[in-house]
C-alpha cells in the first residue's frame, strides 16, 4: 500500500512538473518576430526596449509604442503583443528610464517632466527604420505610461493617437502641459474606472477633439483592475483599445 502511495504520489509531481514547464515554456509558435534594441532618449539617456512585428505580413508597418506602468516594464505587455501584431501593428515596448534594463536615474520631483524625452527618443529611433510608416505613429500607455502617452500626443507631431489608460492628473506640470502654449493633446482614448473618474477629468478636459472616453466598472471594489490589469480584467477594455488603433491610425 505504501509502495503505490509513494507511485502516486512520484507520478504527481512528475507530471506538475512538466505541466509548469510548459507554462513557462510555451511551445505554440508566435505571431511576430521580435529584437531586443536601445535607443538615446532626446536627452542621452539609454532606453531598452524590444521591437516586434507581424511575422506573416510584409512591411511597412504602422508602429505603436508602449509605454509601461510606475515600478514596471515592458514585459507587462507580453500578454497583449500578438493581439497588436496580428492586426498588422509593429510594436516598440520600451522601459521607461529608471525602469527594467534602461539606464537608472533619480526620481525626483523634477523625474517626470524627463519621460517625454524617451518618446522623443522612440520616434527618432523610428525614423532610422525602413519598415515603418513614419507619419502613422500611435501610443498606448497604463498609468505613469498613460502620463506619458498623453503627453506624447500633445509634444510630438508624429504621434497620431493615443491610448491613455488610468493616468494621474497630480504627475509633473510639464507632463500635463501647463503653462505651454503650444501643448495640443488630441486624437486620444481614456480608459479608466468610474472610481479614478474625478482624477483624470482635468486631462480630459484639457484634451482637444476628436477625443473619446470609456468609462469601466471593476468586477467588484476589492479587484484591482487598473492600468494594465483593466485589460486583463475587463475584455471590453482591449476591444476598445484595438479598435480605436484601427479606426484612427
Amino acid at each position: 500500500m505504501a509502495r503505490i502511495q509513494l507511485y502516486i504520489l512520484v507520478s504527481i509531481v512528475i507530471i506538475s512538473a512538466i505541466t509548469g514547464w510548459y507554462l513557462i515554456n510555451p511551445t505554440e509558435e508566435k505571431p511576430y518576430i521580435s529584437e531586443e534594441v536601445s535607443f538615446l532618449a532626446s536627452d542621452g539617456i539609454k532606453i531598452s526596449a524590444t521591437w516586434y512585428v507581424p511575422k506573416e505580413l510584409e512591411a511597412p508597418y504602422k508602429p505603436v509604442i508602449l509605454s509601461h506602468e510606475f515600478d514596471g516594464d515592458r514585459q507587462d505587455w507580453n500578454p497583449f503583443i500578438s493581439d497588436f501584431v496580428e492586426r498588422g501593428y509593429a510594436i516598440l515596448a520600451y522601459d521607461i528610464r529608471g525602469f527594467g534594463e534602461s539606464q537608472n536615474v533619480d526620481k525626483s520631483e523634477e523625474y517626470y517632466d524627463t519621460l517625454i524625452s524617451d518618446i522623443e527618443g522612440a520616434v527618432t529611433y523610428l525614423r532610422t527604420r525602413n519598415d515603418v510608416i513614419i507619419d502613422r505613429i500611435g501610443i498606448v500607455g497604463a498609468q505613469l505610461g498613460g502620463n506619458i502617452a498623453y503627453a506624447a500626443s500633445g509634444y510630438i507631431e508624429e504621434i497620431k493617437v493615443s491610448v491613455v489608460i488610468s493616468p494621474s492628473a497630480d504627475i509633473g506640470s510639464l507632463i500635463r502641459g501647463e503653462g505651454v502654449d503650444t501643448f495640443n493633446p488630441h486624437s486620444i482614448l481614456f480608459q479608466y474606472l468610474d472610481t479614478e473618474r474625478t482624477n483624470i477629468q482635468p486631462l480630459i478636459d484639457r484634451a482637444e477633439e476628436p477625443k473619446t472616453s470609456r468609462l469601466y466598472r471593476p468586477e467588484s471594489p476589492s479587484v484591482r483592475a487598473s492600468g494594465i490589469s483593466l485589460l486583463h480584467r475587463d475584455l471590453r477594455a482591449l476591444s476598445d483599445l484595438l479598435r480605436y488603433l484601427d479606426e484612427n491610425l
